[in-house]
């Protein structure tokens, strides 16, 4: 994890300003490239060889390179280029990215398979390339302003030189209808995020932009279990380069469990793992502590025991909304903040992206079942109206069938709630956000690809890059890796699936069975439903009040307090609380 800054004028105390604001993210070495055209900040996170000859900004002939991330096939990329007579002079991927588009220009970035955020000034040409991994692992903001471009991998460097700091209202609206902003558009009006596989250039005051990564699913659907697991281990092994030590957040669950396993049998790690501080009768949010303390014990494997309680949630909450820069609907939000204060290493792995890709959500089955029934026809006995799941038989386009699953439909009476609501439908979806089109796929993997271009890039990517960044830590995602989900996100249903309809079938026909995992999945989610009616009530309901912020124009507070009266009496609604909670701590922090 590293933080990059950039514009394209000559300003040393401003680019200086801007390096500040990312500083915590490379803490181990800061530096500058400044001419009279461009002005780059790095703030350099050291993992792979943490020596001076690998700091950023790295130079080569007439290139400039600043970058966030890692590129994990760069050994092989360094064979190619000494083949083709390139000396390689680290053991860094900083050297292979700039040398190899040095060789092949653009077409370089489909070679870097990894998770980065990249900025490529050419000096001869007077011309800097801004591009951001295929899944969205890694974040870029840019900003274009009087003829001028400022880029950074935070927003608060471009607020800070904002002309208007104008309330962008469309990203609000997302952010009512799916808890999170799904358009390119930041809250800020005119501060964009660059969207993944997206290659931005500047040159003679110009922007242009393209999508240039996209993904190749593979239609070879016919592998061995052995062919299935040597393939997992390969990608997943290939992301624990590291010259620092490394930690695993490990649950209860398959997906971590795997990459246990694997990690087990390549390089020295230690485990941390999440508990709650509740009352007895709610213990059943600690099941996935208590199964990886048990794992960890029969493995002889370090667990650190990171304690969260309802009074951790709100001493961290207004920080965590800094650290985010936007409103995150997420409580997992808070987990991420404690964890990443409690991690020693600079590197931490999740098991973020294997729901998604491998089929763990019980909806996802569910639909899958139904799918099933519809091909007999004997949905046909049943009143479609009274259930969501055999009335979403009935749609036609992926766009209608994504949307009856967001938090649109989650979340109850919106509008009671938030003055500019609106709730968006399948033409705003098809025309205003990123999806790629996939008609012609079946329906519940174009259901797992759409979370995959929106929940996986704008909730959990985006956690983990500011909370454990903000930390100096680098969180690795394993299952996004880009041929991982070429080769799996499109597998044929029933293979993901089987015969008797278990969650992940494909993980866990691999999985080394004697070290086990949950079978029952319970999800790491906090126990805030149950907080905010009791021990957190009073806390809540000072911030949704008038006196912590006035923000009636844009929230029905009088509505709010109702709204939290009523699930303190019964549970109703939480998460639209939490969303609001959010929001309104959000509009406090920059005054809108």
């Amino acid at each position: 994890m590293c933080g990059i800054n950039g514009f394209s004028f000559k300003d040393r105390g401003l680019i200086n300003k801007f390096s500040d604001f990312t500083k915590q993210r490379g803490p181990d070495y800061t530096d500058f490239y400044i001419d009279e055209n461009i002005s780059l900040s790095h703030n350099r996170l050291s993992i792979l060889d943490p020596t001076n000859r690998s700091n950023q900004p790295y130079i080569f002939k007439n290139l400039i390179l600043s970058f966030n991330g890692e590129i994990y096939n760069y050994k092989e990329l360094s064979e190619i280029l000494m083949n083709k007579g390139y000396s390689i002079d680290t053991t860094s991927d900083t050297e292979i990215i700039i040398k190899l588009f040095h060789f092949e220009n653009i077409q370089s970035f489909s070679k870097l398979k990894g998770i980065f955020a990249i900025s490529i000034y050419d000096k001869v040409e007077k011309k800097l390339y801004l591009i951001r991994d295929i899944v969205g692992v890694k974040n870029i903001y840019y900003l274009y302003q009087n003829n001028n471009l400022f880029f950074s991998s935070l927003i608060s460097p471009l607020k800070s030189v904002l002309k208007n700091k104008e309330l962008n209202i469309k990203a609000c609206n997302n952010y009512f209808n799916f808890n999170r902003n799904d358009s390119n558009e930041t809250f800020f009006k005119n501060i964009y995020q660059l969207k993944p596989g997206e290659l931005l250039t500047f040159c003679k005051n110009k922007v242009v932009k393209k999508q240039i990564l996209k993904f190749k699913f593979d239609s070879n659907y016919s592998f061995t279990k052995e062919e299935i697991k040597e393939n997992i281990e390969k990608i997943i092994t290939k992301q624990f380069i590291s010259d620092v030590p490394v930690a695993l957040s490990l649950s209860g669950g398959v997906d971590s469990n795997l990459i246990r396993d694997i990690l087990y049998k390549h390089k020295n790690f230690s485990c941390y793992s999440v508990f709650f501080n509740i009352k007895k009768s709610k213990d059943y949010f600690n099941h996935d502590f208590y199964f990886a303390k048990e794992i960890c014990r029969k493995n002889k494997i370090d667990l650190t025991e990171v304690e969260c309680s309802s009074k951790d949630f709100e001493n961290s909450l207004e920080k965590v909304n800094q650290i985010c820069e936007e409103p995150c609907g997420n409580p997992n939000s808070i987990i991420n903040f404690i964890l990443s204060n409690n991690i020693q290493e600079k590197v931490i792995f999740t098991g973020d992206g294997g729901d998604e890709i491998f089929g763990g959500y019980d909806r996802y089955r569910s639909m899958y079942i139904i799918s099933i029934l519809k091909k007999f026809k004997i949905f046909n006995l049943f009143n479609s109206k009274k259930s969501k799941n055999l009335n979403r038989l009935k749609f036609n386009n992926a766009d209608k069938f994504y949307l009856s699953f967001g938090e649109q439909n989650l979340f109850k009476n919106v509008s009671d709630y938030y003055f500019n609501f609106k709730k968006i439908n399948e033409d705003e979806v098809r025309n205003n956000f990123n999806f790629s089109k996939l008609y012609n796929l079946p329906k519940l993997n174009n259901l797992m690809f759409r979370d995959l271009e929106t929940w996986v890039v704008n909730d959990i990517c985006l956690r983990n890059d500011k909370i454990y960044s903000n930390k100096g830590i680098e969180a690795r995602v394993p299952y996004l890796d880009e041929n991982l989900i070429n080769l799996f996100l499109m597998y044929p249903e029933f293979k993901k699936y089987g015969f008797f309809f278990k969650n992940k079938n494909i993980l866990k026909s691999i999985f080394n069975k004697k070290n086990g995992f949950l079978k029952k999945k319970y999800g790491f989610n906090p126990p805030f439903a149950s907080w905010i009616k009791d021990e957190m009530f009073l806390f809540i309901n000072e911030i949704l009040s008038k006196s912590y912020y006035d923000s009636n124009h844009l929230i029905n507070l009088e509505n709010v307090k109702k709204l939290l009266n009523l699930h303190k009496q019964k549970y109703f609604n939480p998460y639209l609380i939490w969303n609001i909670l959010n929001f309104q701590i959000f509009l406090k922090q920059n005054k809108f």
